[in-house]
């Protein structure tokens, strides 16, 4: 029984013979018709050169000759060998065509002009291979080159080869006639030879595509049949049937491997079975353990439907699995799952005011923080998007709680503590009576500390208004560069007493901004504060402002201490300092503000630090020729930080 390779082999090895077989048999034809054309070509046109020589030869002889006749008197010496010199290539030419035409000799009728010509050439009969006559023109073109020849036989001589000369040229003639005219119907003799060669190709070919034809039909089937029944196999093993057997009849590979199938449809099916027994269980405890989380957890395919959902999940928010995500009553997780799917990336909530208010079934409201989260493979795609909405209504109850103390506690300490600081004034003053000089060190020292007490509840009661939305931001059309000379002018004569040269960039054509004038000076003026504050004297500090796509850039950039990368996270915390020996003192507050004010006008604040090189804070303000209605400004504000 033949194996795959033999067939293979057989196959190939087959249609190679067929190949070489029309092969050798066209070079056959070719080199038959090849053999014809020589005969009709070949043969007379050399024919013709021989006889087209003889006449050039001929020529230039006559021509010698005519030089020193005699004619004009006895020729001088110098003449004859001119002559001579002309003459002797000439001759030797004129003989060798002669020699060439008598061994050429292919028609019927040349061998009589060829025995003539030779005859009158040099007297020689090429039948018998003797000197026929001493009267040829060789001869008598020799005896004219001879000097010592006295003018009457030179006249003579010169008369016998013009008699000579016509005989040979008449016969160089006949040669170049007789060839030339059995070369007239050679372009019929031709197309004949060319179309039977043709018709002889033509059969070839079609013979030898025929046989190939068949050989291949009946090597194909050989291989074909079985790979068609395998396929068919594999189809319905394609569609689930594993438990379909796949029959080849041929015992070569293609045997070997529907058995290598087989045995692997077995294995397939039973590792059907365990991991359909696993999937059950992992499942079930998934199910299980999702339903014991207090937060609502929702599993949603590439396709947009919910997979998997716990009971919190189809209670309160009604994701049950099978629906759509686009179907819920809330279309913020719409947007969400679309959001991760076109970006790949997690989607975070910045704050309870990105909560979710929804009602429990006592009536309760509580809040839930949403977060998206992708389900990606190996390769990085996406296989899904797991929604996540935290219970925060204990931790919001305690931050609302947190601000309300913060609140009165500020609202409380502000009283007292403006009441010191009059009388801490008036004391200085000394409207009451006179200090000495220790009683006057320390009530400036006590009026320093209750400033920065009121400016740390100032700090307080502003956060509290602004995480509350009870800040009213006045939006008016700003130029940038007025902005920045606004909040610098106060602080020109500390940045000049430290040394530190303040640079300010700001393109003439940029734009104006949608700004409160007020809070985003209070941004620039803790900016500019903290740059001069951690500056060593003969520093520099640059602001600039460069527009964007929609916004403005504003940066201030120092060449102080720098922020360590690992507090870099934390630095718009509130309260949070970066450890530092011998620090300047502070609350920690005022970025913490200044991020509020920043997201209040819808733009976002950054920090980029090196240790020892200095830090660049940057925020951007949203563009006044490209705003839309300036009464709706994004003041969605956060209690936790973007990079904490």
């Amino acid at each position: 029984m033949f194996g795959l390779r033999q067939k293979l082999l057989f196959g190939f090895g087959g249609l190679l013979a067929i190949l070489l077989i029309v092969s050798g048999l066209g070079i056959a034809v070719l080199s038959r018709h090849r053999d014809d054309l020589n005969k009709f070509l070949y043969e007379n046109w050399r024919s013709v050169e021989f006889g087209q020589r003889m006449l050039d030869s001929l020529e230039r002889l006559d021509g010698a000759a005519a030089k020193i006749s005699g004619e004009q008197g006895q020729p001088s010496a110098d003449a004859i060998a001119a002559a001579s010199t002309v003459a002797g290539g000439s001759l030797q030419e004129l003989g060798e065509n002669v020699n060439n035409e008598d061994g050429n000799i292919t028609l019927p009728g040349e061998y009589d002009i060829a025995r003539q010509l030779t005859l009158v050439w040099n007297g020689l009969d090429i039948q018998s291979g003797k000197t026929a006559t001493a009267d040829n023109y060789s001869n008598v073109y020799q005896k004219l080159l001879d000097v010592n020849l006295p003018q009457p036989q030179r006249l003579a001589a010169y008369t016998d080869l013009q008699r000579l000369s016509p005989m040979l040229e008449e016969q160089a003639k006949d040669v170049i006639n007789l060839n030339l005219s059995n070369m007239t119907p050679v372009e019929g003799k031709l197309k004949e030879k060319s179309d039977a060669t043709i018709h002889t190709m033509i059969l070839l070919s079609v013979v030898g595509i025929a046989l190939a034809v068949l050989f291949t039909l009946m090597v194909s089937r050989s291989m074909l049949q079985p790979l068609k029944t395998m396929i068919s196999s594999f189809r319905e093993i394609e569609q689930g049937n594993l438990d379909l057997a796949v029959q080849v009849k041929s015992r070569d590979e293609l045997h070997q491997l529907a058995e290598a199938f087989n045995s692997m449809a077995a294995r397939l099916r039973e590792f059907r079975r365990t991991d359909r027994a696993k999937l059950a269980r992992t499942e079930r405890t998934t199910q299980l353990a999702v339903n014991s989380l207090p937060d609502a957890i929702a599993i949603v395919n590439p396709d947009g439907i919910i997979e998997l959902s716990n009971q919190t999940a189809q209670n309160v928010f009604l994701l049950s699995p099978g629906q759509p995500i686009a179907a819920v009553r809330e279309t913020r997780l719409n947007e969400l799952y679309r959001q991760v799917m076109l970006s790949t990336r997690p989607s975070e909530s910045k704050g309870y005011e990105s909560a979710i208010e929804v009602y429990d079934a006592g009536g309760q409201l509580k809040y839930f923080l949403p977060h998206a989260i992708p389900i990606t493979d190996v390769e990085k795609q996406m296989l899904g998007v797991t929604l996540v909405l935290a219970d925060v209504t204990n931790l919001r109850r305690l931050d609302e709680m947190k601000s309300g103390l913060l609140s009165v506690v500020s609202h409380e300490l502000k009283t007292p503590l403006t009441s010191i600081r009059m009388a801490v004034h008036l004391l200085l003053e000394e409207r009451i009576g006179p200090l000495n000089l220790k009683q006057t060190e320390l009530m400036i020292a006590a009026r320093e500390d209750s400033d920065r007490l009121q400016t740390i509840i100032d700090d307080l009661l502003d956060i509290g208004r602004l995480e509350s939305g009870r800040v009213k931001m006045e939006l008016r059309s700003s130029a940038p560069q007025q902005l920045i000379d606004d909040s610098l002018e106060p602080l020109r004569t500390g940045f000049s007493d430290r040394g530190i040269d303040v640079e300010v960039e700001v393109p003439a054509d940029i734009p104006p901004v949608l700004a409160d004038p007020a809070r985003i000076g209070h941004v620039f003026a803790n900016l500019l504060t903290n740059a001069l504050k951690f500056t060593a004297p003969g520093g520099r500090v640059k602001i600039s402002a460069e527009p964007q796509e929609g916004v403005v850039r504003f940066a201030v950039t120092d060449t102080g201490i720098g922020i360590p990368p690992e507090y870099l996270g934390r630095i718009f915390e509130r309260f949070y300092r970066v450890p530092r020996p011998g620090s300047p003192a502070g609350a920690g507050l005022g970025l913490a503000i200044a991020k509020e004010i920043v997201e209040a006008h819808g733009g976002h604040i950054a920090v980029q630090s090196r240790p020892g090189e200095g830090s660049t804070f940057s925020f951007t303000l949203q563009r006044d020729d490209q705003a839309g209605d300036r009464s709706e400004v994004n003041h969605e504000t956060s209690v936790y930080s973007d990079h904490g």
